[in-house]
């Protein structure tokens, strides 16, 4: 695993200042870390604290990294439904606007917002976007792209890549997944409906594009933006995953892109502003895989203890971090019993989707052998499973199936349960610490978040609105299903 229960120790909190329009207006160089932690609910945390508690020994007054700077709550519906998707969920953190479920930076009409990471790059910002779901997906997307629905990704990449003229370059710097939709579809690997490959062009503008780990181990803090590092076809691998692949981690992929942004604005009068995912938190969720969720959840804790070690040598930066929503419904505590026991997960090795790819990619003769002494005993490290555990498994015949049955195979002993394989509309934590960040408290709508920034940032949404307002968001035609209800908040119609 590449993370250790000694980074979890608390750490110092926010400072004072109060923030306000006219605080952001001075000269101070100012970096903005936006933190999202996809899928993240308090139930999630509480479970991955317990387990490190259990596991460390450690005093129920224990604390992780993230439970000391705590600040608030914040409510998560779209614009046309209490129950939102990460598209609407991160925009209310890139414009301060809602917007209907699977937008991508525009309102409900169809017309493109500006972004405040739009409008910081064109005030002289360096901007950079680190994740572990495809670059082109929703949270990334909704800071530089424009889009009517987030599956339209071809169009996304282009527009993230600095490719649609009305549009520019809003983006310097690019870590995570997703290069099948930068390559075109000759190419082994690629999902774009064309043959467009971007790299090229990309290369001829300026990007530096790199692949692999070896690629990424090389980039100094002095390499020249603008830089692409996409590492897999597909989403990044959980971390539990990590030791059946050669890819850089989210702490690692963080601490690069900090030291290049820090040094590309060492003699800037602007700072950087930079949004960094915990992406598969939330993929986690969905597929009921508390194993994996748990390692994302300590995975992203400590890239916050690196953020916040950062913030303590920068005192010019402000950080805060929260969720789009909450997924999977995560509940501790069933069928009346009143235990909590997460120490079922520390024997897991592989998390349920591989192991899904692989039991379901078997030949049907060869699954029962691969689920009695493989699935079981060694990816989900449930030794003596009764036969009623492994017959539900091998059962499965589709990935949701799979995800039920292995889920199911732990959390009864565990004492946990999952209500569903979607979001849920709960409300969710909000973290905050560094320069001028103590009027991010209490419960907050998701816009106001987003709001903060901008203000913080001293930046201006509406002339950006107004230069891209031509700007084509279809990739193909497409109609807005119907919703099952239509709130109506400042700023959407």
């Amino acid at each position: 695993m590449k993370f250790s229960i000694v980074a979890f120790l608390a750490f110092a909190g926010a400072s004072a200042a109060a923030p306000n329009a006219s605080v952001y207006a001075g000269n101070t160089k100012k970096n903005m870390i936006m933190m999202v932690s996809d899928g993240f609910g308090f139930a999630s945390e509480t479970l991955a604290r317990a387990w490190v508690q259990q596991s460390g020994k450690y005093p129920p007054n224990w604390m992780s990294v993230i439970d000391t700077i705590m600040v608030g709550s914040s409510r998560t519906r779209s614009a046309d439904n209490f129950i939102t998707d990460s598209a609407p969920g991160a925009q209310c953190f890139s414009t301060g606007t809602k917007t209907y479920n699977n937008a991508i930076g525009i309102d409900t009409k169809y017309k493109p917002l500006g972004t405040n990471m739009e409008a910081a790059h064109r005030a002289g910002y360096k901007t950079g976007l680190v994740v572990k779901s495809h670059i082109a997906d929703a949270t990334p997307s909704v800071f530089a792209a424009h889009a009517a629905n987030r599956a339209m990704q071809d169009l996304i990449s282009e527009q993230m890549a600095g490719l649609v003229p009305e549009i520019g370059q809003n983006v310097d710097l690019m870590f995570g997944g997703g290069r099948c939709t930068f390559i075109g579809n000759s190419t082994k690997g690629s999902c774009r409906k064309d043959n467009k490959d971007l790299y090229p062009i990309m290369s001829k503008n300026g990007w530096t594009n790199i692949v692999n780990n070896t690629e990424f181990k090389a980039l100094k803090a002095t390499s020249k933006l603008p830089i692409s590092g996409l590492f897999t076809l597909s989403n990044m691998p959980y971390s539990i995953d990590y030791p059946y692949n050669d890819v850089p981690s989210l702490q690692e992929m963080t601490t690069k892109a900090l030291d290049i942004l820090t040094e590309a604005t060492k003699n800037s009068t602007q700072g950087f502003y930079i949004m960094i995912e915990g992406s598969r938190i939330d993929h986690a969720g969905h597929s009921n895989d508390a194993g994996a969720h748990i390692r994302e959840i300590i995975e992203y804790w400590e890239t916050i203890k690196i953020v916040s070690d950062y913030i303590d040598a920068h005192p010019e930066t402000a950080m805060v971090s929260t969720s789009d929503h909450e997924c999977g419904g995560l509940t501790l505590g069933r069928d009346n019993k009143y235990y909590l026991y997460p120490l079922v997960y520390t024997n897991q090795t592989k998390s349920q989707e591989l192991a899904c790819d692989e039991l379901l990619a078997a030949n049907i003769t060869a699954r029962g052998d691969l689920v009695t002494n493989v699935i079981v005993p060694k990816y989900l490290g449930k030794k003596n499973a009764s036969p009623k555990v492994n017959a539900a498994i091998l059962a499965a015949n589709s990935t949701s199936e799979c995800y039920l049955a292995m889920s199911a195979a732990l959390s009864v002993d565990a004492n946990i349960y999952w209500t569903s394989l979607g979001h849920t509309g709960v409300d969710v934590a909000v973290y905050a610490k560094g320069n001028n960040v103590t009027g991010v408290k209490g419960n907050m709508e998701n816009t106001d978040i987003g709001n903060w920034i901008t203000n913080y940032l001293g930046v201006d949404l509406a002339p950006v609105t107004e230069s891209i307002k031509n700007t084509n968001v279809f990739q193909y035609p497409f109609t807005r299903p119907n919703t099952t209800f239509v709130f109506t908040y400042p700023g959407t119609e």
